[in-house]
């Protein structure tokens, strides 16, 4: 990274409002740990390197219910998610409710790609899967098909 590169957003953090996910910056000043940008509030401001890359990363451009949700308290269903790079990857979205009936007798439950949210909705789902990606944290929670 230098002076006048463009950048990508690959991480927005604790900046929403300010950086947005994918979004393209030119570096106008840079030390070893940081750039300076203009964000998206149109203010020159410092941020870690950590959150850019020199490249962008696919695009979501489809988030599929595969199931269908017939409990909104007490389901799992599996959605999948497609990129622009035509990378397909599925997790499974599931409520406390359910995740207590399944375990049982059992004593423990591990899985990587189980989402817990509250309520099986399309709206939440959504809106998961996004605040996921825009936190850079989709990919480790979902299986590539």
């Amino acid at each position: 990274m230098k002076i006048n590169d463009k950048i990508y957003c690959k991480d927005v953090g604790v900046y929403s409002g300010q950086l947005t996910k994918r979004e393209s910056y030119i570096i106008k000043e840079i030390n070893d740990e940081n750039v300076r940008i203009q964000n998206n509030e149109g203010r020159l401001k410092w941020y870690s390197k950590f959150y850019f890359s020199l490249n962008n990363e696919p695009e979501i451009i489809s988030i599929n219910i595969d199931d269908t949700i017939e409990n909104i308290e007490s389901d799992a269903i599996e959605v999948t998610i497609t990129f622009s790079d035509k990378a397909k990857y599925w997790m499974t979205f599931t409520t406390p409710k359910y995740l207590d009936k399944m375990l049982g007798e059992e004593s423990y439950f591990s899985s990587k790609h189980f989402m817990i949210i509250k309520s099986l909705t399309e709206e939440s789902i959504k809106s998961t899967v996004l605040k996921l990606d825009e936190q850079d944290e989709l990919i480790e929670n979902c299986k590539k098909y």
